[in-house]
């Protein structure tokens, strides 16, 4: 049977990988293109980017996935921005 994949998120390829290997720890079908492609990336010097489809039946749970895995992530690169409070 076919499936629509939707589009879930845009993130760095680091990142990307992150996100797709917890989508397929979680039996979330998903596929990745990139955004500019590697030449690109050679030649700019920027970071590759992925965008992320998962099947739209699949996408309120991945995109969960997603709003967990990486507000966890910021909260964590918040805690380390502020500086201990002096007594």
């Amino acid at each position: 049977m076919y499936s629509q994949y939707e589009f879930l998120a845009e993130k760095e390829e680091m990142w990307a990988r992150m996100l797709i290997e917890v989508l397929e720890d979680n039996h979330i079908p998903c596929t990745a293109l990139p955004v500019h492609g590697a030449a690109f990336a050679l030649k700019t010097g920027m970071q590759e980017c992925l965008k992320i489809y998962v099947p739209s039946h699949h996408l309120q749970q991945a995109q969960e996935l997603l709003h967990a895995l990486f507000s966890a992530e910021m909260l964590d690169e918040n805690e380390q921005q502020i500086p201990p409070e002096m007594d």
